[in-house]
């Protein structure tokens, strides 16, 4: 065995224990060969960047939402994965040892409750806070993820009820992956909290499908890029993310 192949060999075996007991390290130094969209999102200051000039625009819509509306009667609904919680640490580890995504690994990796902030979501989510709005997150993970996703949600600072109000998982194991309806939800779920009336103005997530289908022109909807990591981009790298 080459040295190489005993490096590539140990790194393989490191990144698989790690999966399954603690976390490893960003691989920002490491020699494993990222896909470009994953290595982007790790490696490149420019994606936190593009995902801070997104919530930028996405904040100068919401102050002027609010110039014109009473408090308490409208909302903003974010995907979470990608969009407020990075897990760009899964990625690489699948990579690492050859894998895509799969249920298990995933799940697994909800319950440890390590991914980071996107950068810009938490000041956007302060601001819609602040202006009188409502924040709603709509999300594919598992219900049976829903408490873990909550805690990574309170460990980077982002509390229920303080910072958002409603939280709509996906149903397992035969949920729809299609958010539409789960959307639909949010203005009821707002009104049993005591705030009739909602309405949501802008849509925030990181493929084309975070937003009801079909798809109304109308809509507000702001896009980060996540590096084509999953579903189906907004953009391509390189290209900048703009409001659509």
């Amino acid at each position: 065995m080459t040295p190489w192949t005993f490096l590539k060999t140990s790194l393989a075996a490191l990144a698989l224990t790690a999966c399954a007991t603690a976390p490893v390290p960003a691989s920002g130094g490491s020699d494993i060969a990222l896909s470009p969209g994953v290595g982007w999102v790790a490696n490149n200051p420019e994606w936190g960047a593009e995902a801070e000039k997104v919530y930028a625009l996405a904040s100068d819509y919401v102050e002027e939402i609010a110039a014109t509306r009473e408090p308490n009667t409208w909302a903003v609904a974010l995907d979470i994965d990608e969009t407020v919680l990075n897990n760009v640490e899964y990625q690489i580890r699948r990579e690492a040892v050859g894998g895509g995504f799969t249920p298990e690994s995933w799940h697994a990796w909800t319950a440890e409750k390590a991914a980071t902030l996107v950068p810009g979501a938490k000041p956007f989510l302060e601001k819609v806070n602040a202006l009188g709005g409502h924040i709603a997150l709509v999300t594919n993970r598992s219900d049976t993820e829903q408490l873990w996703t909550e805690e990574n949600l309170a460990a980077v600072g982002l509390e229920r009820n303080e910072d958002f109000r409603v939280l709509l998982t996906r149903a397992r194991p035969d949920g729809p992956s299609d958010k539409t309806e789960r959307y639909e939800l949010v203005t009821a779920m707002l009104a049993a909290q005591g705030y009739p009336g909602v309405e949501v103005v802008a849509y925030v997530g990181d493929n084309r499908k975070d937003r009801p289908e079909p798809i109304n022109p109308d809509d507000k909807f702001f896009c980060i890029n996540q590096g084509e990591m999953y579903g189906t981009p907004c953009a391509k790298l390189p290209a900048p993310v703009m409001a659509q």
